[in-house]
């Protein structure tokens, strides 16, 4: 007994920078997805606006958030990737405050400092989980980590659902800023990686000219492709879906359930993916996810005008892009060394919400005029997806015997 309380004790010394960091994920997820699923419901019931301009909002938010990517990869990389994973949790507590206003300008306006916060959330928890976790256990333990996200949100998204069906909107304004600053707290208690901020400090403060050779390679460029592309489909089932359920059932809490199922099934995926990547390698679990967003896209051009429809093929698809978020880490650190991961990661952020971005028009424009229509044209921008994939895999076997020659000139 007591040689099995030393062993967990044990455990817990080393790793509590990362069970603190998957903590302060969990509040991450706890906060954002409800802030996703019920902002258009109550852009369009609150405020009276259309399904375009509900997107409208989201949209300007997101090409806010990705003008701040690179920004917020060099923050992260030149402050530590803690302080920007705290100010991200502050600048979410600010944002849940549209829920507490009236004004449409203000309502947008919180909206954006919002996707700010998501944004630095992103770059400071991706890239200190890096800076933390050798390659053998980063599938599984970035599994854990986007699990913050997923089981976050299925926690959250019942409470979320009551509160609107009980009290109000401005409830649910009030819990998302208390858990939002409970979670800067905890992100504020990680011990600082001082290695990483001092090797990338010099670079980060000299602007953002470091990105230049970073992004020119064509394995960064494949990288980036393979994260814009599933984004667009994302996006789009992020504005359309939680609008079609509402408009097929009449309840919020029917949204709540499946944003719940959904989230539940995306943490089963992202395990599932993780624990494939570090047990047999990153190809073939990406593949396959990849493979399955198609699939699920394909399923939403026949059956999105049906309840059933959005169930069974909008939760395989977008269960499937959260294992790819799951699988982004470990594609990272398998594409450069861990020195530029804060500003990997920021232009990845900047394609995600420019794929957001995209979605998210798709979604609102194209819906009216028919329902499976912007999952036909997300259908064919992924087409070439699997290609793209291949191809990586590729340069990252040359890379890395180009990396075991240089090992073996200097050993001479």
């Amino acid at each position: 007994m007591q040689n099995n309380l030393h062993i967990v004790h044990a455990f817990i010394r080393k790793r509590w920078p990362v069970l603190l960091l998957l903590f302060a994920q969990l509040l991450a997820g706890v906060i954002i997805s409800p802030m996703r699923s019920f902002f258009p419901i109550y852009a369009t019931e609150q405020l009276a606006y259309t399904a375009a301009a509900a997107a409208s909002i989201i949209a300007v938010g997101q090409f806010v958030g990705m003008i701040t990517s690179l920004i917020g990869g060099t923050v992260s990389d030149s402050i530590g990737h803690k302080w920007a994973l705290a100010l991200g949790l502050a600048g979410s507590a600010v944002g849940a405050a549209l829920y507490l206003v009236g004004a449409p300008w203000l309502v947008t306006a919180l909206w954006i400092i919002g996707v700010i916060g998501l944004t630095f959330i992103t770059l400071g928890g991706q890239s200190y989980l890096n800076a933390a976790v050798g390659k053998a256990n980063l599938g599984a333990l970035s599994a854990l980590y986007n699990w913050g996200f997923t089981l976050g949100g299925a926690l959250s998204s019942p409470g979320a659902g009551w509160l609107l069906d009980r009290y109000s909107f401005g409830a649910l304004g009030w819990a998302l800023g208390v858990v939002s600053l409970i979670g800067a707290a905890t992100a504020a208690l990680l011990p600082r990686q001082t290695h990483a901020v001092a090797a990338t400090k010099g670079a980060a403060f000299r602007g953002l000219a470091s990105y230049g050779g970073i992004v020119r390679r064509p394995i960064i460029i494949t990288l980036g492709m393979l994260r814009f592309l599933p984004t667009c489909y994302y996006g789009m089932t992020m504005v359309l879906l939680p609008l079609l359920v509402k408009r097929y059932s009449g309840s919020n809490t029917v949204v709540a359930l499946y944003t719940t199922i959904m989230l539940i099934v995306a943490s089963l995926a992202q395990i599932i993916a993780g624990r494939a990547a570090d047990r047999w390698g990153r190809r073939t679990p990406t593949l396959i996810a990849y493979s399955t967003v198609l699939a699920g896209s394909v399923g939403g051009i026949f059956f999105s005008d049906t309840l059933w429809g959005i169930y069974v093929f909008g939760i395989l698809g977008v269960s499937a892009a959260w294992a790819l978020s799951t699988l982004m880490p470990t594609l990272v650190a398998d594409a450069a060394p861990v020195e530029e991961h804060g500003r990997i990661f920021g232009f990845l952020h900047l394609l995600w919400n420019g794929g957001m971005i995209v979605g998210a028009l798709i979604g609102g424009a194209l819906v009216e005029i028919a329902v499976g229509l912007p999952f036909a044209i997300t259908t064919l921008s992924n087409v070439g997806v699997l290609a793209l994939a291949g191809l990586f895999f590729r340069l990252v076997n040359r890379q890395n015997v180009q990396d075991m020659s240089v090992e073996r000139l200097a050993d001479c």
